[in-house]
């Protein structure tokens, strides 16, 4: 089993870049959300760790100015397909969030669906933190969405996922999906294998992996940021921003410089 480390995340996500999005639903409200949070500090955004820059492309639509970050030229290559397609102007970047250096800073830069988890040593944590106050300008903001902390231990028997959005009709894709958390570590561990069905080709493509995600209380997440030098901590209200995470099983924090 693929176990990713900081290190080789890379290649993983790789493997997934063609056919993630196909696993998100429609992400308007998505896109509303951080839009609606990202006016609060100013037009200039950092979308850290942006995937296939979907998120990304929306806020440009929105007109922020966007530049997006991800370590996988994979995902990169599918977002400038998309960018081109949509002929929106957004600065791609293909560095690792925790080392970038760019000769700009930013009124608001965010992390979406989780990905911060990916950090699991403080020594991650915290260079990725210095990276992104370092790139903020004066009470500019941070944003990590991140998932909320399980009550108790837990395994989940392996289920079957299909798309969210119909991918293109050459193919189907698929994926299991099992997990497991461990309250002492606050670790949760996912086993995943994908599938896809190339027709023109005959034959079905599969990729199996691990994924490690440290996940994180409030108080911890709050000790964290102030650690790193961030201020005015705060929870996001569901209230203010239904309906994205109103029945999410995610919650959001931001820290200003």
């Amino acid at each position: 089993m693929k176990q990713v480390r900081p290190a080789d995340i890379r290649e993983i996500y790789a493997l997934r870049a063609q056919t993630i999005d196909y696993f998100f639903p429609e992400r308007d409200d998505e896109i509303d959300f951080w839009a609606q949070l990202a006016e609060e500090y100013g037009e200039d955004i950092l979308h850290l760790m942006c995937g296939t820059a979907e998120v990304s492309i929306g806020l440009a639509k929105k007109g922020f100015d966007v530049t997006a970050l991800d370590l996988t030229e994979e995902m990169i290559y599918v977002a400038e397909d998309k960018i081109e397609k949509e002929e929106v102007e957004i600065d791609l970047v293909n560095e690792d969030a925790r080392y970038f250096n760019m000769n700009e800073r930013f009124d608001f830069a965010f992390v979406s669906t989780g990905d911060f988890h990916h950090f699991r040593d403080r020594e991650d944590i915290d260079s990725f933190l210095a990276k992104a106050y370092a790139h903020l300008n004066p009470d500019g903001g941070l944003a990590l969405e991140l998932f909320q902390l399980p009550d108790e231990d837990f395994q989940r028997d392996q289920k079957e996922f299909d798309p969210l959005r119909a991918p293109p009709e050459h193919i189907d894709v698929w994926k299991t999906n099992k997990s497991s958390y461990d309250s002492d570590t606050k670790m949760l561990e996912i086993k995943e294998e994908l599938f896809v069905d190339k027709r023109d080709e005959g034959k079905v493509n599969t990729v199996e992996y691990e994924i490690q995600l440290r996940l994180f209380s409030k108080e911890e997440i709050r000790d964290i940021l102030k650690e790193a030098g961030f201020e005015n901590i705060r929870f996001v209200e569901v209230e203010k921003f239904t309906p994205y995470l109103k029945d999410s099983d995610t919650w959001v924090v931001v820290g200003e410089r």
